[in-house]
């Protein structure tokens, strides 16, 4: 049988031991919205569907009894062929759920748990791959209690947004990993985000972008020189930068011929030059926190293929950033054909924003999807035991987001 047919057999088979987050979440998806109906919507509006849509999710949640959750527990990814305790772990929440016989647990990942992790990525409208890697292993570990309360605090903190923001804002959702670009009170423009790792986190800051670079130079932030860099040159002679300017004490040198062993990372300086090889891509869009954190574009665009794109040092790299550009740019008269002319240069050029665009960054487990479903996100910072705060905190003194002296971070 086919493995499309297969699914469509799991969804329609009735599951009475269907634990309640997969039930809920299958009762909430409900009838999708009208997408005419969304696009011409104010964004306010929207959000205070989402938060009530969000709070009637809750509650369904809230009412079922309380089932066991087995954990799979993070760890390697675990794909068809692999096996042990975690896999075993995996073949008992599935079967909790619904998805597998109780009688198929075991410890090996074979082609019957491979339909059944499918047939959960399609019911989490998650990208259906059979691999349990970081976002389908959250999911699965989530219980109905931490969803219902994911939902409330999101409910929450949008409604306290939706009070205090601007009606043009940038708003970056650090959990969904999107960025969307409201303007006087529509939502103009929404992509697919790469945000800090949990090392380096991006830190939730109320900021403002008040410059657009085209071709800007990337300098190696600080931690990245010191951890990543350094240790290659001292071991390659070179950074691994394609077209890099590597400078000590100031000076431009060949690496090839500095012994860099005794060398300190405060001596080093390492810029590259403007291209689509540049790791900040062509465009930059500047703000005025103290850690330096800015949003960019990219020359790994494979990256938002990914379902957890939680890989940068702390700056948030846009899917299209070009889109991003353009629509800042409009209101400085700055036309596509002009701004193709400015990429031409291969330099770099600051255009300042006679307005700054507000930006806020929040912290959304749970938003709801064009089609009017509940979409639940890692909570990929560990911050959903902390109360949700009125609005997003001023960037006023240190945070966990290992926060950084003016440099490029990326």
């Amino acid at each position: 049988m086919h493995t499309s047919q297969t699914l469509t057999d799991q969804r329609r088979r009735p599951a009475p031991v269907l634990a309640a987050l997969t039930l809920a979440l299958s009762v909430i998806a409900g009838t999708a919205a009208s997408p005419a109906a969304a696009e011409a919507a104010p964004y306010g509006d929207t959000l205070t569907g989402w938060a009530d849509r969000l709070d009637a999710a809750a509650t369904l949640l809230e009412a079922e009894a309380e089932r066991p959750v087995t954990r799979i527990g993070s760890g390697p990814l675990l794909k068809k062929g692999t096996s042990g305790e975690r896999v075993e772990r995996l073949t008992q929440r599935l079967a909790e759920l619904g998805f597998l016989d109780a009688a198929r647990r075991g410890d090996l990942f074979d082609e019957q748990v491979d339909t059944a992790v499918r047939a959960f990525q399609f019911s989490q409208r998650m990208k259906v791959d059979g691999l349990v890697g970081g976002g389908t292993r959250v999911a699965l570990d989530r219980s109905p209690q931490e969803a219902a309360a994911q939902m409330r605090r999101s409910a929450l903190s949008m409604r306290a947004f939706r009070d205090t923001a601007p009606d043009t804002v940038i708003l970056v959702n650090l959990p969904s990993q999107t960025t969307t670009l409201v303007r006087d009170g529509e939502e103009a423009l929404t992509m697919r985000s790469i945000v800090g790792r949990p090392s380096r986190e991006t830190p939730l800051l109320q900021d403002q972008i008040t410059h657009v670079i085209v071709n800007p130079t990337w300098t190696v932030p600080p931690t990245v020189l010191k951890e990543d860099k350094l240790p290659l040159l001292r071991a390659k002679g070179t950074p691994g930068i394609a077209n890099a300017v590597v400078y000590l004490d100031g000076a431009p040198v060949e690496p090839g011929v500095v012994d860099w062993r005794n060398v300190s990372p405060r001596r080093v300086r390492i810029v590259q030059q403007p291209g689509d090889h540049n790791a900040l891509g062509r465009y930059r869009f500047n703000m005025t926190n103290p850690y330096n954190i800015y949003l960019h574009g990219t020359n790994e665009p494979r990256l938002f293929d990914r379902e957890i794109r939680t890989v940068s040092s702390g700056c948030v790299r846009l899917e299209d950033a070009r889109g991003m550009a353009e629509a800042l740019l409009a209101t400085e008269h700055v036309s596509t054909a002009r701004l193709d002319r400015m990429l031409d240069r291969q330099e770099p050029q600051w255009i300042k924003l006679s307005q700054p665009v507000p930006v806020r960054f929040v912290y959304w487990t749970a938003t709801v999807d064009d089609r009017d479903a509940v979409r639940l996100h890692p909570d990929i910072y560990d911050l959903n035991e902390d109360p949700v705060p009125a609005a997003a905190p001023d960037p006023s003194g240190p945070t966990s987001a290992d926060p950084m002296p003016p440099a490029q971070r990326a």
